[in-house]
């Protein structure tokens, strides 16, 4: 039970905690407070004594230190941030701001410098109050953001000097709703987020432990309040800091406090119970895990403690199992919205279920099955119950209902209402099919089986197949491929077991686990648990490449191309596949997969081998699911094949000749693998639209020296570029600079590019970059018409490769991957091989295979090489020049111009367009430049090319842009009639209806006069068959920006992340500038 005379004099009901403090103070002045390690490194010296005469002495010392320091309180409260050791001022400090008016915020050394600058900024903190010598973990706070540093008096000082009594005016009911102390979540998905507990958060969290339990049931805190307790948590935790607080004023609780410079282990609690004995070990899991596997050290503290309980984590169970033995093992469950709810122990658990737990009928609490047999914690507000802590915090306070824990309980199999944390919602992957998993207990396997790892992350969040990013344990150097591939084979077996736990679909194949490296360690939060969103992230493109890898032929595979159009061949293929991956042997004509137990981990191998055997890595899964026979899946595969072939009867050759060429040109040692700090650069194509602006913004760049333009004309594209410039409101004085810019007539298919050998040799021995942005935009023109542009692709390859090393950036476009199928999911960011990705037209397919030439020069030429996939292009977005503007005659200008002279404008884009996620093109060309700027990573190289997707990572309704065209033509010149906002069939069959209408008197349409008012008659096929075509038309597959990832791209340009959606200003002046050219 606990200190009843303690809680007696404290009287916890409805008063502060300064008040308590002084109470114990003046009726108990001897009785403890804590006790803390003499030595910050080790316990050799034993343990100090502070009592509730001293702790009240030190929060009047620091009370009117800050006074000093600050002058009388203010009316409003200002925040404090502290970071310094666990001692004596910690929870002083806290006590004494309370008195003196002012809030203190705990923040992590654990967090980021991103994470401290947000949680500052939120705050408004502008004070970082800590001990002297500064604490390591306070340096990257100081400098990041960079607040007025305090030093607070040292403990000695504190504790030898008397102070007068600094008085607490405010009584319990005026201060009720005034902040105690801020803290954060663990931020495992993100930023953190601040919590203001106040006094009655306090006053709920006291209700709550002091709960009667049911008659019969013991609750754990009557197990513990009132006793000595080794408490490990560190204090910034709410866990750790609620035990000084909520638990040692109130109640009695003796919290005795490890090493302030070490990290808590399983040795360090020996040590320190042999100094300074405890009835109560309050443990993270790790410690735990630890003592499991410490037979000595768990003898004795199973003769030195009633009972271990841990908090902040999971435990596996073998180890929970193992220390359970030996003494009472409880979980106890708590979070820092919640403090520690009441939690009781039903008489019908065994020993060996420690780690479920109940909670009090009370609190509140009510358990929504989410999936999978896992129900989500909920506390629903009851204003009967004065014990739910979580809406007497501020940030939570205005929460009408209920609140969301995102905790994920499994119930007991046999004992009811018994419950075990299972995993954060955000932990639960959610695979590409619909399959969901929870990775923690895998995760914790893997990591309590393999000592050669010290974390483990189970991957496949939007993706077919789960994979697993591992981290070595003690490791201070990148492991080389080699020592990889040792270390997961000495892991696999218990990744294998992990695997015979885990349903079929959670399952890891060896060739997918990733290694971590020490450069980038897994993230942890304050408790020691990896934040997963966090690490995840800085491996993001990691993880796309080995996905990418795992599905994509790679070259020396695709040197034999399988005869795909050969029907028999490929049945008998299929037949073959489906043997070797699940082991029938006797598989027949008639035998369906799924009656005969094929599992969704079975399909996609499956999948995966039909797409590298038969060529086809597009193949999508559904494929499989439903043609569940050999003879079904053939004809599925052979479906459409004789469009397919002829295509392939033509890219074949193609990206074989001009691969074989590829691979004569000499291979040269490269000297460097980075630019040089000013460099030369290669632009073709610079007198386009695109150009134009990439021009502009290389030589806005301070890292770009000289940039050669080769274009076509005999001036090598002068005169035209100077017309571009002025018509964009660029200065064109740089274009006669000869310092900044030459310009070059080419032939990029001739050898040497059609150069004189001494101009030739000055672009070699000069240039440290190549922007290939020259290609001709012509749907019309079938593939063999591109022979010119791959021919320039090799000769550029050519130059590239000679002496010095250039990196080359290649602009392909969306339609080299549009013709993918939809069950395929969202295009990473990686080189694609199906013959079919692209779309059906010559463009687009020769796109796609110069994006296969650049993987092949990359891999056998070491050459870094980035394709840059773009995407919608929209006008400039600068508002204080003109810039490039849109052109006027491509569908969305034609639209809208069209929408004028009808009269109406449609609702919808269709279900490829209505998310506008367009890229102004001026904002495109820094993005580039971003990209094509960036240093090169020496690991990469010859490991094929570098994929970014371009196009805008926010989207906007069209709904949102739609009143923008209306003001822009309701307050144009002449006063226009604002457009009707009509369904897109409407639009369509008055569009339609505008060609009759305009007819001549011999029936035979004005056509000239009749496009120039009305332009988007022009693409009624593409409006009709592309944008707004059924889906079971094969003239939709319009190329959708949804289904391009961003992610390798957003974590490289600093342009592209900082980009907004498009907005009502932009689409304004777009509008705008389509009138002013009519």
């Amino acid at each position: 039970m606990a200190n009843t005379e303690h809680a007696r004099i404290a009287r916890w009901q409805g008063d502060l905690l300064p008040n308590m403090v002084d109470r114990l103070a003046r009726d108990l002045p001897h009785a403890v407070y804590g006790e803390w390690p003499v030595l910050p490194t080790s316990y050799d010296a034993g343990f100090y004594a502070v009592t509730y005469s001293q702790l009240a002495n030190v929060v009047n010392g620091l009370a009117w230190w800050l006074v000093n320091q600050f002058g009388q309180p203010s009316q409003t409260t200002e925040v404090l941030a502290y970071m310094g050791p666990n001692d004596v001022r910690l929870t002083a400090l806290i006590l004494a701001a309370v008195k003196t008016g002012f809030v203190i915020f705990l923040t992590s050394p654990r967090n980021s410098p991103a994470a401290h600058q947000a949680l500052f900024e939120r705050l408004a903190c502008h004070v970082l109050v800590t001990p002297d010598p500064v604490p390591g973990p306070a340096a990257p706070v100081l400098k990041a953001v960079q607040p007025r540093h305090l030093t607070i008096p040292p403990v000695n000082e504190l504790l030898e000097k008397k102070f007068p009594e600094y008085r607490l005016t405010k009584s319990f009911d005026e201060a009720r709703w005034d902040p105690l102390f801020i803290i954060h979540t663990s931020g495992s998905t993100g930023i953190p987020k601040s919590l203001t507990w106040t006094h009655e958060s306090v006053a709920r969290h006291h209700k709550n432990s002091t709960l009667d339990a049911p008659h019969g049931i013991t609750s754990l805190d009557s197990l513990y309040l009132g006793k000595r307790v080794l408490n490990t948590l560190p204090p910034f935790h709410g866990a750790g800091l609620g035990q000084y607080l909520l638990f040692g004023i109130p109640f009695g609780n003796v919290m005795i406090s490890p090493a302030t410079a070490t990290v808590a282990t399983a040795h360090g609690v020996v040590e320190a119970l042999k100094r300074s004995p405890a009835d109560i070990a309050l443990l993270a899991p790790s410690i735990v895990a630890e003592l499991a596997q410490s037979p000595e050290l768990l003898d004795y503290c199973a003769k030195h403690l009633e009972r271990i309980i841990y908090i902040g984590g999971d435990l596996p169970q073998a180890l929970g199992d193992q220390v359970a033995t030996k003494l009472p093992l409880r979980c106890q469950f708590g979070a820092s919205e919640l403090g520690i709810p009441n939690q009781l122990l039903p008489t019908e658990l065994s020993p060996s279920d420690w780690h479920y737990v109940r909670f009090h009928p009370r609190a509140g609490f009510v358990f929504d099955e989410s999936a999978d047999g896992l129900y989500e914690l909920v506390v629903r507000r009851d204003e009967a119950l004065d014990t739910q802590l979580p809406f007497s915090i501020l940030e939570l306070k205005q929460l009408e209902q209920e609140y969301r824990t995102r905790d994920l309980f499994e119930p007991h199999p046999t004992v009811p209402d018994a419950w075990c944390w299972r995993a954060r919602a955000d932990d639960v992957i959610v695979f590409l099919n619909g399959e969901k998993t929870n990775p923690v207990s895998m995760e914790q396997y893997i990591v309590a089986h393999a000592p050669e790892l010290s974390g483990a992350l189970v991957l496949g969040a939007q993706r077919f197949q789960a994979a697993l990013l591992i981290e070595p344990a003690g490791i201070d150097h990148p492991l080389t491929t080699a020592e990889q591939a040792v270390l997961i084979e000495r892991v696999w077996p218990v990744v294998e077991e992990a695997n015979h736990a885990a349903p079929a679909h959670a399952r890891v194949e060896k060739s997918l686990i990733l290694v971590a490296t020490p450069d980038r360690p897994l993230v942890r939060t304050p408790k020691g648990t990896i934040q997963r969103a966090t690490s995840v992230a800085q491996y993001s493109a990691d993880i796309d490449r080995l996905y990418a890898d795992a599905d994509v032929v790679v070259e020396e595979d695709a040197a034999v191309v399988f005869d795909s159009t050969d029907a028999n061949a490929v049945k008998q293929f299929i037949w073959k596949s489906v043997v070797s991956v699940t082991g029938w042997h006797d598989v027949d004509d008639s035998a369906n997969f799924f009656e005969r137990g094929m599992d969704s981990l079975q399909v996609l191998q499956l999948t995966r081998a039909l797409r590298r055997g038969l060529y086809r890595p597009d193949l999508g899964i559904s494929t499989v699911y439903q043609n569940p026979t050999v003879p079904q899946l053939a004809a599925a595969v052979m479906q459409n094949k004789d469009t397919l072939k002829e295509d392939c009867d033509v890219m074949v050759p193609l990206l074989s000749t001009y691969r074989a060429l590829i691979h004569q040109i000499p291979l040269t040692k490269l000297s460097s693998t980075q630019l040089p700090e000013l460099v030369d650069v290669i632009l073709t194509g610079s007198t386009g639209a695109l150009g134009t602006l990439l021009l502009h913004a290389l030589l806005s760049r301070p890292e770009v020296g000289h940039v050669f333009c080769l274009n076509r004309s005999p001036d090598g594209g002068r005169a035209a570029q100077a017309d571009r410039f002025t018509a964009a409101g660029f200065s064109i004085d740089v274009l006669d600079d000869a310092e900044r810019t030459t310009f070059l007539q080419v032939d990029l298919a001739r050898p040497s590019l059609g150069l004189s050998d001494a101009v030739y040799a000055s672009l070699r021995a000069r240039a440290g970059l190549v922007i290939h942005n020259a290609w001709p935009v012509n749907f019309n023109l079938a593939l063999p018409a591109f022979r010119p542009q791959l021919a320039g692709m090799v000769n550029l390859f050519t130059l590239a490769a000679d002496r010095r090393p250039m990196r080359v950036v290649f602009i392909s476009s969306v339609g080299a991957v549009g013709g993918r199928s939809p069950e395929a999911g969202p295009a990473e960011e990686a080189i694609f091989e199906a013959l079919d990705t692209p779309f059906q037209n010559g463009y687009s397919q020769s796109k796609f295979l110069a994006e296969g030439l650049c993987d092949t020069a990359a891999r056998h030429l070491g050459l870094p090489v980035s394709v840059l996939r773009v995407g919608q292009v929209a006008g400039s977005a600068d508002g204080g020049r003109r810039g490039m503007p849109w052109n006027s005659s491509e569908w969305l200008p034609s639209l809208v111009l069209s929408s004028m002279h009808l009269g109406c404008l449609p609702d919808n884009l269709g279900p490829s367009f209505s998310d506008v996620d367009w890229m102004p093109a001026d904002l495109l060309a820094e993005v580039v430049c971003d990209l094509a700027l960036m240093d090169n990573n020496p690991e990469k190289l010859a490991t094929g090319a570098d994929v970014f997707h371009l196009r805008n990572p926010h989207t906007t309704p069209w709904s949102e842009l739609v009143p923008a065209i209306i003001d822009a033509v309701r307050e144009s010149p002449g006063n226009k009639q604002a457009p009707s906002i009509v369904s897109h069939s409407a639009w369509l069959a008055r569009l339609e209806g505008g060609v009759t209408g305009e007819e001549g008197q011999d029936g035979v349409s004005d056509i000239t006069a009749l496009t120039a008012s009305n332009p988007a008659i022009k693409l009624l096929d593409f409006y009709r068959n592309g944008l707004w075509a059924s889906s079971g038309n094969p003239a939709a597959k319009v190329a959708s920006p949804a289904i391009l990832s961003v992610k390798r791209a957003l974590a490289t340009s600093p342009t592209l992340r900082n980009m907004p959606a498009v907005s009502r200003d932009w689409m304004r002046k777009w509008v705008d500038e389509w009138m002013a050219s009519e």
